[in-house]
């Protein structure tokens, strides 16, 4: 079987991803001869050898079950990297970048100290710490696996602290600004979700077990403690939960608060700088 045959193959198995079964029959074949897209084109006249072709129907089977692409491949990519991922991890989605471009666009100080509070995979603190090499950060999370799966993906001056949000950190005014990807999801609106995100993605870093705001009401109320005068607290927020949130953090006496949207027009991040103290 040649890679265009094998190509063809994938995609017909992977009828019900829609307009996403060429992509990911691509990302497969990509994973398994370590060619581009544009390479897979050139030559796909190549033959597949046996011991491929088991193992990409061995990858068939597992995504037609359900479970994501990127945890089969062990990668997922993001922003201008590739990531290790697994189940102790979410997958990284496209959202997240426009977090990291507000954090980028707003803070201009050489030598940023910052926070990124849930790291997860690392994704977060990686890429800003790559992309303004003069950045350190210090990336928490509660799960040690989660942790273990971040150390991995660090290229870079990242401290990695497994505690339950800052319990762990000392309480003084330490950090330039703070990030952060919660759990957002309300419980009832997780039950809905699709079985290839309820059932192999870490419930505990999709939502907070009640209404969605629980981390927002934290954040809102006590991450002002760890933050520097005129610092700056950006987090990614719930398609629906702008103006909730912002209000929250109104209320806590929070400053020039600002509501981005994604590319479909909803509310997205949220940015406020530190109240007056």
């Amino acid at each position: 079987m040649t890679l265009h045959e094998m190509l063809s193959y994938i995609v017909n198995q992977f009828h019900f991803l829609d307009d996403f079964a060429r992509v990911q029959a691509e990302e497969i074949l990509m994973h398994f001869t370590g060619y581009s897209r544009t390479e897979l084109m050139l030559r796909g006249r190549e033959e597949v050898g046996d011991a491929a072709i088991d193992s990409i129907k061995d990858v068939i089977k597992r995504r037609i079950s359900g479970e994501p692409l990127q945890y089969i491949l062990g990668s997922a990519y993001f922003y201008s990297r590739e990531f290790k991922v697994n189940p102790d991890v979410l997958i990284p989605r496209p959202d997240t970048e426009i977090l990291i471009e507000q954090v980028l666009k707003h803070e201009s100080v050489a030598t940023a100290r910052f926070a990124d509070i849930g790291t997860g995979s690392g994704i977060i603190a990686c890429i800003l710490t790559e992309e303004r090499l003069t950045w350190s950060a210090v990336a928490v999370d509660i799960s040690v696996n989660a942790l273990r799966t971040a150390t991995i993906n660090s290229r870079t001056a990242i401290r990695f602290v497994c505690t339950d949000l800052l319990n762990a950190i000392k309480r003084e005014y330490q950090f330039d600004f703070i990030v952060s990807n919660p759990p957002y999801i309300p419980l009832d609106e997780y039950a809905t979700l699709d079985i290839s995100v309820k059932h192999h993605e870490p419930a505990g870093a999709l939502t907070d077990n009640a209404d969605g705001l629980g981390f927002y009401r934290y954040f809102a109320q006590q991450a002002h403690n760890w933050i520097r005068n005129d610092g700056n607290f950006y987090c990614e927020i719930g398609y629906n939960q702008g103006d909730t949130v912002k209000t929250m953090f109104f209320e806590h006496g929070w400053r020039n608060i600002q509501l981005i949207r994604d590319l479909g027009g909803n509310d997205r991040v949220i940015c406020a700088k530190v109240p007056l103290k």
